[in-house]
């Protein structure tokens, strides 16, 4: 897309001139290139999506363009330095955390981003399949290599649910919340879900894989019916279309300045707005540990994202589980 890459940038530009229009003389002289190749150009990116209106004495105008994954469009006016620098964009994977965790195994650069319009074998925590449709949600994964203890790792489970959060408050004017410790909800339904894996040293983190999930324009029909009670989406909830690919740059953006203060502070900048967003902050929940059940009063999040329950037998800290309002 060398080529229809340098038209498109000109007519976004463009877009924002008096005319709104570019000739093609005008685009062939500013790109260098014959008149030919502009025609074959625009019609390329017409059959990515991009709606391209040609007007007699003005010339090509950008109408609108694709909510699709397309590295261009993600990669226009991204503002990260690391996040989504490099990006790998598929129509249909099996699972975007396998292939991520395949290619760090191979040295892949921090920020590395993996996108799909579909999985097929999404994954969800503790073994569970994730419903990703095709153009319906973000089904993402990204590459990290923090040079941290992995007793601190789980942290970052909350630092990517406080980015959605943000995006979400951003980008919809929804006010989502944070169930520890990957849920993100709207009402007591969740919209977004995240999948921490990692490969580890004893004191030291190789790489992690962050995968997140974020229902986006699912109709209530779009569910299945095992999920219609417990899934929501930000269409459903704020009745209008959002545009994937705008929400997406927001999460990365907001993701890497949480993530770079992260790597030198851990949460202690971040506690305060976790518990705020907290669903089980103050609440008796029982919660799978493994093998163990415990009961208890949610009493904190500490400084490694761990939950603080308060039992009949004492206070315990939980890295991990799977915790159920009672």
């Amino acid at each position: 897309m060398m080529i229809s890459e340098g038209i498109l940038t000109l007519l976004k530009r463009g877009k924002k001139s008096a005319s709104g229009g570019l000739s093609a003389d005008l685009l062939s002289s500013s790109l260098n290139y014959p008149l030919s190749s502009i025609y074959d150009g625009i019609e390329e990116l017409r059959k990515f999506g991009y709606e391209i209106e040609t007007q007699r004495g003005k010339g090509y105008r950008l109408i609108s363009v694709p909510d699709a994954f397309i590295p261009f469009e993600i990669n226009y006016n991204l503002k990260t330095r690391i996040l989504g620098k490099i990006l790998y964009s598929y129509q249909t994977l099996k699972s975007t955390n396998d292939l991520a965790f395949r290619l760090a195994e191979e040295k892949a650069v921090e920020g590395t981003l993996i996108l799909a319009e579909k999985q097929t074998a999404g994954k969800g925590r503790m073994g569970r399949k994730w419903f990703s449709p095709l153009h319906k949600g973000i089904w993402l994964s990204l590459i990290l290599r923090p040079n941290i203890p992995p007793v601190k790792a789980p942290g970052l489970s909350l630092c990517t649910s406080l980015a959605l959060l943000q995006s979400i408050k951003e980008k919809t004017g929804l006010e989502a919340r944070l169930k520890w410790p990957n849920d993100c909800l709207i009402g007591n339904k969740k919209v977004a879900g995240i999948l921490l894996e990692l490969s580890a040293e004893l004191d030291k983190v190789d790489f992690v894989i962050i995968g997140v999930g974020i229902n986006v324009n699912q109709s209530q029909n779009d569910f299945p019916v095992s999920l219609k009670r417990t899934a929501t989406s930000l269409l459903i909830e704020s009745e209008k279309k959002i545009s994937r690919v705008e929400l997406l740059k927001s999460f990365l953006k907001n993701l890497e300045n949480i993530y770079v203060n992260f790597k030198s502070f851990g949460l202690k900048y971040y506690r305060e707005d976790i518990k705020k967003y907290s669903t089980l902050l103050g609440k008796k929940v029982k919660l799978q540990y493994g093998k163990e059940k415990l009961k208890g009063m949610v009493k904190d999040i500490d400084e490694n994202g761990s939950l603080i329950l308060e039992t009949r037998k004492g206070k315990r800290t939980v890295t991990a589980g799977e915790v159920t309002l009672i």
